[in-house]
């Protein structure tokens, strides 16, 4: 696991400056902090800060090819190494270190771009070839990112350069590169709380998405995709032997998790108390000799931001040498922090736990497992549920609703002058029930509507974003799929998955030179559970109902009340920390006059919806948390 950064001269006798190259390496030394390393040529600079996890002694980057011809950074790990060094050897390949990374230049000499698809694993790497080609000049760069976005690649093309790094402070780094905002890309945070792919909320600079790579040279720069996750066809029919595919499963999950457990240095896992997590505690606890080490994080105050019990529970039942934490954060401190480790608006308020709880496990290991992926992989969202629902509720006619309205509105409320939950979602499914398919995700989620955030904007932004929509972008995910479910799983996968759950894991532990490695992730997993009907992954409207494949495979590795337990997810109490402890901060950061300064948002929109919360009329503690690390982020970045 690494950082990684470059800089490609698209012009000939243009000399990469060592200085510039070293300043965009060091921005990443938190992500590499065991080794440094640097490859200059006449037209290229490539640079890397390394995690040293494989190969520990011998893995120094850059690393080149027999002759010096070709050279390659890499960030990640691939865990089909061994077999694909025996392939290479076996052909004449020349290997002179026992690292993953040199694998991937050798495959690039035998298979050109298309050497991505032998890799098995999490990466993002850049190769420059000085070989000359047919028809073209010498000197070309690769850039490849892997399968589902588990690692990062940012790139900027200015100037006659091509920029690129593992994270934007790399690329800011470089002059001349704009800090200008992309209000496209703003007005999809806004929506989503991350910035999707391919924005930035810089106009200069762009992600590669997952699953693509980037091909450059003298006469340009060209993406191309190489790998999306399929879906089932949608008259497939549920004859699937059931046995069958339980076996399969549970036979890929476990090669996932063992295929993981390769490393040089201290190794554990992050442990929820949640199926995915537990699961992957147990199979490492089968599969490993000795305690498997676990860390499980909690916060202060009522039970629904604290799962450190079920964590216990399932610790115990494995026997692992367990770690917990309950902890009290400082957000006013945290928050500019996070910021910092993110170098965009990020408004995922999990986040904060995950970055604690990397920090206090890199005390003991420098590799952990995670469960992350298990509900993009095995359908485990509630709005997989919904949409059920829905689709039975739109049979009743329309006039129907306002009744309904109404009757949500006489649900009880709770103690703290919010009212409860059950009315929060039974007005929301009759608000979103009837919407098209992306406005009704996005009703399911958090973020602003596409009718709030047009009476939020100062009026120059809102020419500026005018005919812009979240919801255009989400249906472009999901074209060609018809049924609503697989529509959402699609939009799920490919943009909350890399640009939200994948961005927030890899931050907050590379910010504590941590590697994270998620076996439900798997491609091999993905594509065989992917192929599997819906209707046998998720059998009918009940919430039990969630994940079904999943529990059936794996049955006897948890506890059976573990193993039935709803899903909690990573909370955290930004309503209550907003109305208390942090309500000074919140008010101070969005402040009229420092709002109006900005010239992003109009001062009264904003005060409306801090009033809202602070009255308890709506919990609208996201949307401010997303105004608010828009902010702090825009404080420190602009």
């Amino acid at each position: 696991m690494c950082g990684i950064c470059g800089i490609f001269n698209y012009r000939r006798g243009e000399q990469v400056s060592p200085k510039l190259l070293e300043e965009m390496t060091d921005e990443l030394a938190h992500r590499g902090p065991d080794d440094v390393g640097y490859y200059i040529s006449e037209r290229v600079g490539l640079g890397m800060r390394r995690l040293a996890i494989i190969d520990v002694v011998g893995g120094h980057q850059p690393i080149s090819n027999e002759d010096g011809t070709v050279w390659v950074v890499f960030n990640g790990e691939i865990y089909n190494y061994r077999e694909l060094s025996e392939g290479l050897i076996a052909k004449g390949h020349r290997l002179r270190t026992r690292s993953d990374t040199e694998v991937i230049l050798h495959l690039y000499e035998d298979h050109g771009r298309d050497c991505v698809r032998h890799l098995d694993g999490m990466f993002a790497f850049a190769i420059y070839d000085t070989r000359p080609a047919p028809n073209a000049p010498s000197g070309k760069l690769l850039l490849a990112r892997d399968r589902v976005g588990k690692k990062p690649l940012y790139y900027s093309e200015r100037d006659g350069k091509l920029l690129f790094g593992s994270e934007l402070k790399a690329v800011l780094r470089a002059p001349g590169v704009s800090r200008d905002l992309d209000f496209e890309a703003l007005h999809h945070y806004l929506s989503l709380l991350v910035v999707p792919a391919p924005w930035t909320i810089f106009k200069d600079i762009r992600k590669l998405p997952p699953g693509h790579v980037l091909e450059c040279d003298a006469s340009g720069s060209r993406i191309t995709s190489y790998w999306t996750c399929p879906s089932p066809p949608e008259d497939l029919p549920c004859d699937w032997d059931e046995k069958e595919v339980e076996a399969d499963v549970r036979r890929l999950f476990f090669e996932a998790v063992e295929k993981r457990l390769i490393s040089e240095v201290p190794l554990g896992a992050f442990l929820s108390g949640g199926l995915d997590s537990s699961a992957v505690v147990a199979a490492m606890s089968r599969l490993k000799a000795g305690p498997v080490k676990t860390f499980s994080i909690g916060f202060e105050g009522p039970e629904t931001h604290n799962e450190l019990p079920y964590a216990r529970r399932m610790a115990e039942h494995c026997g692992t040498d367990h770690h917990e934490f309950l902890v009290k954060p400082d957000i006013v401190r945290l928050l500019p922090e996070l910021a910092c480790f993110f170098d965009e608006p990020f408004a995922i308020s999990s986040a904060i736990p995950t970055y604690l709880l990397a920090r206090a496990a890199r005390e003991h290991v420098t590799v952990v497992l995670t469960g992350d992926g298990g509900d993009e992989t095995f359908g485990g969202y509630a709005q997989y549920i919904y949409e059920q629902w829905a689709k039975m509720y739109r049979r009743l006619p329309a006039f129907v609703d306002r009744p309904l309205t109404s009757l949500a509105g006489l649900a009880p409320g709770r103690a703290d002058g919010y009212g409860g939950r059950l009315r929060s979602r039974l007005s929301r499914f009759v608000h979103n029930s009837r919407l098209p398919v992306a406005e009704r995700r996005l009703g399911w989620a958090s973020g602003f509507s596409e009718g709030e955030k047009a009476g939020l904007y100062a009026p120059p932004v809102r020419a500026l974003v005018e005919g812009r929509r979240t919801t255009a972008f989400l249906e472009d995910q999901a074209a060609g799929i018809c049924d609503p479910i697989l529509r959402q799983m699609a939009m799920d996968f490919r943009v909350w998955l890399p640009d939200e759950m994948l961005t927030k894991v890899d931050r907050m532990t590379m910010a504590s030179s941590v590697e994270a490695r998620c076996p439900l992730l798997d491609t091999s997993l993905i594509e065989y559970v992917s192929r599997i009907p819906l209707a046998q992954k998720i059998p009918g409207p009940r919430v039990k109902a969630l994940k079904h494949l999943m529990k059936r495979s794996l049955a006897d590795l948890l506890p059976p009340d573990l193993l039935e337990r709803r899903k909690q997810g990573f909370n955290v109490p930004l309503d209550a920390w907003f109305r208390t402890g942090a309500r000074s901060f919140i008010a101070d950061a969005l402040h009229p006059d420092r709002v109006r300064r900005r010239g992003v948002f109009e001062p009264e929109a904003v005060t409306g919806l801090l009033q809202q919360h602070w009255a308890g009329e709506r919990n609208l503690s996201n949307r401010l948390y997303a105004l608010l690390m828009f902010e702090v982020w825009a404080e420190a970045y602009l």
